[in-house]
């Protein structure tokens, strides 16, 4: 199997996106101003912003034969990401999410459907050693542990995004991940602490290179060094939003990116925000992607 930069195990999504002037409140009528149809998912729009940036990207994932996963298959394959399917499992479908934009703020809130996923069942030492680094989200926790376990076996990075952290297994990818970026609200439920500064130092672990915490607006906190005693905070780069959906898994992607680059971490976690940033102002999540000229352009402004 060739190597790539980024292998990516975890969820795919077919996000149609709904704006509306506003949220509508409980009980109300809005009018919807636009419909789009875009790839999503916490992996998926990782691997997108990656291979954006430059990286040669796999996906792991499993897609069945339908019209999700059709749709799928061809926006990955249209941004170079090659789809690994070993085996047929033609049941599967991806996530599908309806997500809706309140236009005044950017903000999006996400209805999403799961039941028709399938967890990959082949992922193994050849697969995973053909890469430079290891991507997996919270979903199929069993497995990704087990991609986890053997990526620290072959000395290979694990960049982490975790949205829950409800069963051992998930417990289990968080312990393991060497590169650890968590939302605040699942930073706050893990380590019990108030303020993201004091998480981002609890999540630190000897051998873990970053342990970060996002806030949106309020920027990332993240601990690095071989004792991950200092915290060090990385402010949001000032933009008007139009869309926040999926910026989380473009500053993953590029968080990663930047890794495999040669940049530290502290300066992975820089680039990763200008990422964010940068796709905040773009509607939907794969398509706002980045390019690198695009992120280096944007951080010499600052």
């Amino acid at each position: 199997m060739d190597k790539v930069d980024l292998l990516g195990f975890g969820v795919a999504a077919v996000d149609d996106i709904v704006q509306v002037p506003a949220f509508p409140a409980a009980g109300s009528k809005t009018h919807i101003t636009s419909i789009q149809r875009q790839g999503g998912g916490q992996c998926a729009t990782a691997l997108v912003a990656a291979a954006r940036l430059g990286l040669r990207c796999r996906y792991a994932g499993v897609l069945g034969r339908n019209e999700l996963s059709d749709f799928v298959r061809q926006t990955l394959e249209r941004h170079g990401i090659e789809v690994i399917e070993r085996h047929a499992h033609p049941e599967a479908m991806p996530c599908y999410s309806m997500v809706v934009v309140d236009c005044s703020t950017g903000e999006r809130t996400i209805l999403s459907y799961l039941r028709g996923m399938v967890a990959p069942d082949d992922i193994g030492a050849e697969i995973i050693s053909a890469s430079r680094c290891l991507f997996v989200d919270h979903h199929f926790p069993a497995a990704s542990v087990e991609a986890c376990r053997i990526a620290r076996r072959l000395g290979i990075p694990i960049v982490a995004d975790l949205e829950r952290v409800d069963d051992g297994a998930v417990r289990e990818i968080l312990r393991l991940a060497g590169h650890l970026i968590l939302p605040w609200r699942v930073a706050r439920a893990v380590t019990g602490e108030r303020e993201a500064e004091r998480a981002a130092a609890a999540l630190w672990l000897p051998g873990r290179a970053c342990a970060a915490v996002t806030d949106g607006a309020r920027g990332c906190w993240f601990a690095t060094g071989p004792a991950g005693h200092e915290v060090r905070h990385q402010p949001a780069f000032p933009v008007t939003a139009a869309d926040t959906t999926g910026c989380g898994d473009v500053f993953h992607g590029a968080y990663a990116a930047a890794l495999l680059g040669g940049r530290p971490p502290e300066q992975a976690i820089r680039f990763a925000a200008a990422a964010a940033a940068l796709k905040a102002c773009c509607s939907g999540g794969q398509a706002g992607c980045p390019d690198r000229a695009a992120v280096e352009r944007f951080l010499s402004s600052f």
